[in-house]
């Protein structure tokens, strides 16, 4: 058995906690292990562009009047940029901002189970490897 801060832990002899272990347990069923949430968006990106997709030219210029941070300058070139038609130029740039600001968001991947080959023709080539390793030995 391991120590660990005050209790003993019940482990196995690869270090593996064992069944009923109460060590190992911060959390109580049911609790969050970050109750604060996720952290706050650092730059806000997102939600400027958001934001300045929405206005119109004028209210466009009057923002730009006004002073902005980096953030939001950043934010205006993209909706600039996407205005003119040149969002190739500052996609990636933008989605690597948004995916550094929010996180990536979950891709799901969906894979056809559907067999390609016909129950014969893996019989077929089950055979081939078989005849070909009985020559190996």
């Amino acid at each position: 058995m391991v120590k660990t801060a005050g209790k003993q832990a019940n482990t196995d002899k690869r270090g593996k906690f064992a069944k009923g272990n109460t060590a190992g347990v911060k959390w109580k069923p049911g609790q969050s292990g970050n109750p604060a949430g996720p952290p706050a968006a650092r730059t806000q990106l997102w939600r400027y562009f958001c934001n300045y997709m929405e206005m119109s030219d004028a209210q466009i210029i009057k923002a730009k009047k006004k002073g902005l941070s980096q953030s939001q300058q950043a934010a205006m070139k993209l909706v600039e940029d996407v205005k003119a038609g040149e969002v190739p130029k500052s996609g990636k740039f933008a989605q690597y901002v948004i995916d550094r600001d929010l996180g990536k968001p979950k891709e799901h991947v969906q894979v056809d189970t559907t067999p390609s080959l016909s129950d014969d023709e893996c019989d077929l080539i089950r055979g081939i490897l078989k005849k070909n390793d009985s020559h190996r030995k």
